[in-house]
């Protein structure tokens, strides 16, 4: 049986020129091959260069949402601060080239450098929801990845 000793990273996190991308060590790049027939995927990172031992033990904190309440659990946010600190972003895969490992995207809500953990193909039979809930304070939010990217995101944060 494996243990959660076993986790390491498949690469890392860069940006340059308003580019994202990701670099796959090279023993991983055949794990690429046909990532290319999908337009996007999901990435689990490690938020290593935001989270502390403080954070990883702090369970609720003061709302980092403009319009949410005084108190949120981590469990309900997309926090970094969290006790196993792994981010999860949808992308847009712009770009695989499996010879050289590097997969281009828009945009990724993670640090350069930071280390990947994993890549899933988007599939939509399993990771779309046709109807979901959530707290009045984000009904008004985009309904889509799409519509996010002309959302003014900053107005939401405190």
């Amino acid at each position: 049986m494996q243990s959660l000793a076993d986790l390491r990273s498949i690469g890392t996190i860069t940006a340059a020129n308003g580019r994202f991308q990701l670099n796959i060590h090279p023993e991983y790049t055949p794990a690429l091959l046909h990532l290319s027939d999908f337009s996007h995927a999901l990435i689990l990172w490690w938020a290593d260069q935001a989270v502390t031992e403080q954070d990883r033990s702090t369970l609720q904190f003061p709302a980092p949402y403009a319009k949410a309440n005084n108190e949120i659990g981590t469990f309900a946010s997309r926090s970094p601060a969290r006790p196993n600190p792994i981010g999860l972003s949808l992308v847009s895969l712009l770009n695989v080239d499996e010879q050289s490992g590097l997969i281009t995207i828009p945009y990724i809500d993670a640090e350069p450098g930071t280390p990947l953990l994993d890549i899933k193909p988007y599939f939509p039979a399993s990771d779309k929801v046709e109807q979901s809930n959530g707290p009045d304070w984000c009904k008004h939010w985009p309904q889509s990845y799409e519509a996010s990217a002309d959302f003014n995101w900053t107005a939401e944060f405190t």
